[in-house]
């Protein structure tokens, strides 16, 4: 075998990588987007097909991208908004939601694969993300559940863990609960170092920081930085809460509304979609179709499997209008910013899929216990309510 040759071999892998981490990365700024609450939601779609215009387009100079200081200025907003969801969370988990969820993502991965040739690992990536979309819209009057995060952190992991899941699965998950434990130490001293500061914008402004710092101290001490963020983010909103760092549910931080993390997203989204360059085909509008069919079966699955309080009124075709605008934004984002030519191995997206549950499980019930612990006395959300009726007037 000539040396030419495997240097060759070689180059294609690492061009494959890279167009993945970059789909990847796109992938994770268009749901972060859309899942964006607020006034900034107004702008949302105008960017998101300003990105997909831009990639139709062949770039004036092809920049060198350092992934890993991009995924570390986008991750810890999105994850501290996702810890955030669940530790407001008050939704009851049922079978046949967890079973309307599987099918939605099923449909659509199935009609990626067969109308626009979406590999599968990467079609059941995308309809996983894209039936978590659904979830977190058709949930905003009821609260979060799992289903609405689980999308996003498997894409999470996939993008920041290569690294970490490539090794024996004993160590992947180690890594979890080692992230897991400096959260939760880092979240205790973050809410005893935010009462110093004056409520508003300084406290705010200090769990920013906090995110980013939580990201980092995960990823340098080898542990998972998706945990670590992400659970720094959950102590942080259910201890300061409890504890009346935060007076109600309405006043927990909420990264993704700041106007600065907002610009700061759009503004790497247009960039890599610019960057992108993806030529528009038959079989991707074939498959932008197909999915959006898919999407549409799937809202009537979940109004027919897990029916929420608000669909007993609300007509399916309000409802459809209502769901699928944004599920219809991430399947043609995703369609036309998604290389054909990156290939998604099975092994990594499943202990991606598999990290995503335990950090959910982890998210979910681990500070119960530590609660009981230290006889820290639980505080009902009573805000809850007032806050979902204010998102969902938005």
């Amino acid at each position: 075998m000539s040396p030419i040759y495997v240097i060759g071999v070689l180059g294609q892998i690492a061009g494959d990588a890279l167009m993945l981490e970059h789909a990847l990365t796109m992938l994770l700024l268009l749901v972060g987007l859309l899942s964006i609450q607020g006034e900034q939601r107004r702008y949302v779609p105008w960017v998101v097909l300003a990105g997909v215009a831009l990639s139709l387009f062949t770039p004036v100079h092809t920049l060198s991208i350092p992934w890993p200081i991009i995924s570390a200025l986008v991750l810890p907003p999105l994850l501290w908004q996702v810890a955030v969801r669940l530790a407001t969370a008050h939704s009851d988990f049922t079978w046949r939601a967890w079973l309307a969820w599987i099918l939605t993502a099923l449909l659509i991965g199935l009609a990626l694969g067969v109308g626009a040739k979406v590999p599968p690992a990467g079609a059941v990536l995308v309809g996983i993300l894209a039936a978590s979309l659904m979830w977190q819209v058709r949930e905003r009057v009821v609260g979060s559940t799992e289903l609405g995060a689980f999308g996003q952190l498997a894409l999470a992991f996939l993008l920041v863990e290569v690294d970490v899941i490539l090794h024996p699965l004993d160590l992947f998950l180690g890594s979890l609960f080692v992230g897991a434990s400096l959260g939760l130490i880092l979240g205790y001293v973050g809410v005893r170092l935010a009462f110093r500061l004056p409520a508003g914008d300084a406290r705010n402004y200090f769990c920013l920081g906090l995110a980013y710092v939580a990201y980092l101290a995960g990823a340098l001490i080898g542990g998972s930085a998706v945990v670590t963020a992400a659970v720094t983010a959950l102590m942080v909103s259910v201890y300061g809460y409890n504890v009346g760092l935060w007076p109600t549910t309405q006043m927990l931080p909420t990264p993704l509304k700041r106007s600065g993390v907002f610009v700061v997203s759009t503004g790497i989204f247009l960039l890599l979609g610019w960057q992108a360059h993806v030529p528009l085909t038959a079989g991707r509008v074939a498959g932008i179709g197909l999915g959006v069919v898919a999407a549409a079966i799937g809202i009537m699955l979940g109004r027919w499997l897990a029916p929420l309080p608000e669909e007993a009124t609300l007509p399916l075709h309000q409802a459809f209008l209502r769901k699928e605008r944004k599920v219809a934004l991430l399947l043609v984002g995703t369609l036309l910013l998604w290389p054909q030519e990156a290939f998604l191995e099975p092994r990594p997206l499943a202990l991606a899929l598999l990290g995503a549950l335990v950090a959910i499980f982890l998210l979910r019930f681990m500070l119960d216990p530590v609660f009981d612990l230290f006889e820290i006395e639980r505080r009902p959300p009573d805000a809850s309510r007032v806050e979902t009726k204010e998102v969902t007037s938005e």
